[in-house]
């Protein structure tokens, strides 16, 4: 009796266990870029970041129109904070950013600046 009660107690801690993690919080951004030191056509650059928060960890992609989907995936620190370097073949794109409990902020610099925070999606 003592056996099943205890196989019933760890099915039951496994299952809610399992039922707590929670679901990923995603995350938008659109808009433009800015210009760096040398260029000028960055304002005209348009792109979407597309982010995922989960598990300590923030991951999903970005695509500027007109080029390929860049995927990315930081660890979370404890203090919220995440970054480090996508590379583009012909540059790189240093990203950093910031999660908050209500709200995600996302930079990249390379060859443009862009980024800012992002908007929750329900």
């Amino acid at each position: 009796m003592r056996n099943r009660i205890t196989a019933a107690a760890l099915a039951a801690l496994l299952l809610s266990a399992s039922g707590a993690l929670a679901e990923p919080v995603k995350y938008t951004w659109h808009g433009q870029g800015i210009n760096v030191p040398g260029s000028s056509k960055c304002p005209g650059y348009t792109l979407d970041i597309h982010a995922n928060v989960e598990n300590g960890r923030i991951s999903g992609h970005w695509l500027q129109v007109g080029r390929v989907v860049r995927n990315f995936d930081f660890p979370i620190a404890p203090d919220g904070s995440f970054g480090g370097q996508v590379d583009l073949q012909a540059s790189i794109m240093n990203v950093k950013g910031q999660v908050a409990a209500d709200r995600v902020r996302f930079d990249m610099k390379g060859y443009c600046i862009f980024g800012g925070f992002l908007k929750k999606v329900e």
